[in-house]
């Protein structure tokens, strides 16, 4: 190798270069490393970056209100997430989760577990626990406005017990900064579901998404 060469590869180690090869190959990496699940729409899953969501990461899903899609969302990925042994716990939620509706929809009701919380503190307590202990396949928790450092402990505790993290959230906390890997925007409930990718690790977000 010339001394030339040799000098100009020892330049692009160099952490302020990007070069565009370094994404392609960092995207082909976290497809291969990062566990992920079919969304049920082949729209949402084309603009995640590994093709699905994530299994042991916390999502936010940001909603204009409760009600605007956001169980019909998640219904098809919790669906399969039930059939594991392990459970999947919804913390606090608005509304007691109807059971034959969730039947309906594929969800096993023997591994479903709602818990009832009195304050945030509680809740956000309760899913950590959840998220850390291995024994849940998904979590998920409607506390009322947590703050970054909550939501980094909640993002640890999923990857430690390999379980996904859904926090639900108003969407008028948009603008707040969140460490969670994943955030998704509903839109308000039309003929179909309106959705679009606002971040995500390692590639930009998506438009809005109408899904079937």
């Amino acid at each position: 190798m010339s001394a030339a060469k040799a000098n100009l590869n020892q330049l692009l180690q160099h952490p302020a270069i990007w070069r565009a090869a370094d994404t392609a190959r960092s995207r082909q990496y976290r497809q291969q490393q990062t566990d992920t699940l079919p969304s049920g729409f082949s729209a949402l899953d084309q603009a995640l970056p590994a093709g699905g969501l994530p299994t042991d990461n916390v999502a936010e899903i940001l909603c204009p209100h409760w009600g605007c899609g956001e169980t019909e969302l998640l219904s098809s990925a919790l669906a399969l997430l039930s059939q594991q042994s392990r459970w999947l716990v919804w913390v606090n939620p608005p509304w007691l989760p109807y059971a034959p509706a969730l039947q309906q929809q594929g969800i096993q009701l023997e591994n479903t577990l709602v818990v009832h919380c009195r304050d945030d503190q509680s809740i956000l307590w309760a899913m950590e626990q959840c998220l850390s202990s291995g024994a849940c396949s998904a979590v998920q928790g409607w506390p009322g406005n947590p703050l970054p450092k909550q939501i980094r402990r909640l993002q640890l505790a999923a990857q430690k017990g390999r379980s996904l993290g859904l926090l639900m959230r108003p969407d008028s906390h948009l603008q707040q900064p969140s460490p969670a890997p994943l955030r998704l925007q509903m839109g308000p409930l039309q003929q179909h579901l309106q959705v679009r990718v606002v971040k995500c690790k390692g590639h930009w977000g998506s438009d809005w998404l109408a899904l079937n």
